[in-house]
């Protein structure tokens, strides 16, 4: 997993970039939230060890820009000052955990693991967006051809009711396949219909 840690104490970030090293993570860090959100939208998405307490910003406001962002990046928030407030924002702003410092080892591991869940969920509700997006993309004379094929009837039954031949029936068909990049024209269905646009 990418790990991206925001600290600006450099022995720590030192010895967690080893730690997290040896369990086999590609680790980044930086030593301010500025010098993170300045790339973070390029980063691969990771899992984003936030320091609360950072020389220019804290991290509660980083947390709030990095999701302003729309990045698939999860947050973990580290301190050794944190109060209950900060902890139940940070909670609430969709931090995967807060941990204290010195932190135990097997609770930075399960919040990794934590984190890299939520990292795989963010990754596949972006592509069911862009699922649903593309059905967007269609023209209306092929949502046209889609709802009537919806109703189950057969191309040459679409074609007479639509006054179209069969081969222009057959010509959208094959287009609104190649646009969803789908299988069928029943998966192209479904998504239409998850876009509740039939």
């Amino acid at each position: 997993m990418h790990i991206h840690i925001v600290d600006d104490e450099p022995e720590l970030l030192a010895s967690l970039s080893l730690i997290l090293r040896r369990e086999g993570h590609d680790v980044q860090t930086f030593p301010t939230g500025e010098a993170f959100l300045a790339v973070a939208s390029e980063l691969p998405p990771g899992c984003v060890l936030l320091d609360l307490r950072l020389p220019d910003l804290d991290g509660l406001e980083v947390q709030h820009r990095l999701g302003e962002l729309d990045t698939d990046h999860a947050v973990v928030l580290l301190t050794g000052f944190g109060e209950v407030p900060d902890a139940v924002s940070a909670m609430r702003a969709g931090a995967v955990d807060f941990l204290r410092k010195p932190y135990r080892r097997e609770n930075l591991l399960d919040a990794l693991s934590r984190a890299g869940e939520q990292i795989e969920d963010n990754l596949r509700q972006r592509a069911e967006r862009a699922k649903l997006g593309a059905v967007n993309t269609l023209s209306e004379r092929e949502l046209e051809v889609l709802r009537a094929l919806a109703t189950g009837k057969q191309s040459k039954v679409v074609a007479y009711e639509l006054g179209l031949s069969i081969r222009t029936i057959d010509m959208h068909r094959a287009r609104i396949i190649k646009r969803l990049n789908v299988s069928n024209i029943g998966a192209a269905l479904v998504m239409a219909k998850d876009a509740r646009l039939i």
